[in-house]
C-alpha cells in the first residue's frame, strides 16, 4: 500500500532510440496535485484483507447431503462495496447502495456455482451448460440461474482481496467474450443505483464471486452523467491500464451511435500519435443500460507515469489525461 504521497511535481526525463532529442513528462498542476494526493490517501485507506476458505465465511456453505449457501464476513462484503465506490468516485459516478436481499440472492448463487464446479472457462451466466444436482431444489436453482445472469461473474483460484475482485472487473482483461468491456460498464453504469455480493468456494480452487449488478427499476433513472471514458479524463492511475489485454473504452447513456469511430491517442509529451486498434462497437449489449459502448486498444503505445495523452474519437468526443501511480512502492 502507499507509504508517501506525491509532494512534487513531476519532471521525468525520457531519452528515447535512435534520437538525441530530451522529452519531459508533463507537469501535474496543483489542482493535479491535490486530486492525485486524495485519490492516493483513500486508496491507501481501503481494506486489504486477503480472504481465503479460512476467512471468507461467517458460516461455510454445506454441499454434502443437504446445500447451505452459507455466509460471508460483513468486512468483505463492506470492502467490496468500499472498492466499488472508491472506482465510481475516480470516474465521477454516483455511489451505489449494498442491498441485504441482493447479498443473500448473490450469496446463493456463489454457492450454486461452487457445489458445481462450474466450468470456469465458458460462460456461466443463466448456467446454460449445468444440470441442476439433486441437492439444490429448484427454488435455489432458478434463483441461480437468474442471478447469475444479472451478475457480474468472477472466477479465480487466488487468494484475493475483495478490491482485487473489482479492480479485475473494472479492468475486464479476463473477460471470457472478448473486449466488449462488460463487467466494466455494469459497474459504471450511470444509472447503477444498487448491488449484492456472493463467494464461495468450489471443490476445484476456485473461488465463484457473484456481484449482481442489473435492477429493472435502473433502466429509467436519469443518467448521472452522459459520458463515461476509460481511461478518464484528468488524472488517471497508470494501474488501471497495465497488463494484458485491457481495452480502453467510451460509453454513452443517451447517445445512439451505430458506427466504428477513427480513434488517435496522442502521447503529448513526445507528440508521437498512435491508431487505435481493434475499435469495436458493443452497443447492442446493452451493458451497464448505455445506448453507446465503443471499445479499443492502445496498441503498442508506451504508457509513462507524468506523461499526458490525448485520445480523439472522430465524430464523438476529444479528451486528455495524466498518468500517475497510485500505490506508491517506494519506502519513506
Amino acid at each position: 500500500m502507499i507509504k508517501k504521497f506525491y509532494t512534487a511535481l513531476f519532471c521525468l526525463l525520457f531519452i528515447f532510440p535512435f534520437s538525441n532529442t530530451q522529452v519531459f513528462a508533463a507537469e501535474l498542476t496543483p489542482s493535479e496535485m491535490k486530486e492525485v494526493s486524495r485519490l492516493q490517501q483513500e486508496y491507501a485507506q481501503l481494506d486489504n484483507t486477503t480472504y481465503n476458505h479460512n476467512n471468507l465465511y461467517l458460516n461455510k456453505p454445506r454441499f454434502k447431503n443437504k446445500f447451505k449457501a452459507g455466509t460471508l464476513v460483513p468486512d468483505y462484503l463492506d470492502s467490496q462495496l468500499a472498492y466499488t465506490n472508491y472506482y465510481r468516485k475516480l470516474f465521477n459516478l454516483t455511489p451505489v447502495k449494498e442491498n441485504f436481499q441482493d447479498n443473500i440472492a448473490a450469496q446463493k448463487t456463489a454457492a450454486v456455482l461452487a457445489a458445481l464446479d462450474a466450468n470456469p472457462m465458458v460462460n456461466q451466466h443463466n448456467l446454460p451448460y449445468e444440470k441442476r444436482p439433486k441437492i439444490i431444489n429448484k427454488t435455489t436453482w432458478q434463483l441461480a440461474r437468474n442471478i447469475s445472469s444479472k451478475a457480474n461473474l468472477n472466477f479465480n483460484t487466488s487468494d484475493q482481496t475483495a478490491g482485487e475482485v473489482i479492480t479485475d472487473l473494472i479492468t475486464d482483461r479476463y473477460n471470457l467474450t472478448g473486449a466488449d468491456t462488460g463487467h466494466r460498464a455494469w459497474l459504471l453504469s450511470t444509472r447503477l443505483t444498487r448491488t449484492g455480493a456472493g463467494a464461495a468456494y468450489g471443490k476445484n480452487g476456485y473461488r465463484y464471486s457473484v456481484q449482481k449488478v442489473f435492477n429493472p427499476a435502473d433502466v429509467f433513472r436519469t443518467p448521472s452523467r452522459e459520458t463515461v471514458t476509460y481511461p478518464n479524463r484528468g488524472v488517471f492511475p497508470i494501474e488501471l491500464l497495465q497488463g494484458q489485454n485491457i481495452a480502453w473504452s467510451i460509453y454513452f447513456s443517451n447517445k445512439i451511435y451505430a458506427g466504428t469511430p477513427k480513434i488517435t491517442i496522442t502521447d503529448k509529451d513526445t507528440g508521437v500519435t498512435y491508431q487505435a486498434e481493434n475499435v469495436r462497437n458493443y452497443s447492442h449489449t446493452g451493458y451497464g443500460n448505455f445506448e453507446t459502448i465503443i471499445t479499443y486498444y492502445p496498441g503498442s503505445m508506451p504508457l509513462m507515469v507524468g506523461h499526458e495523452y490525448e485520445v480523439k474519437i472522430t465524430g464523438l468526443t476529444n479528451y486528455s489525461f495524466k498518468l500517475f501511480q497510485l500505490q506508491n512502492k517506494s519506502t519513506e
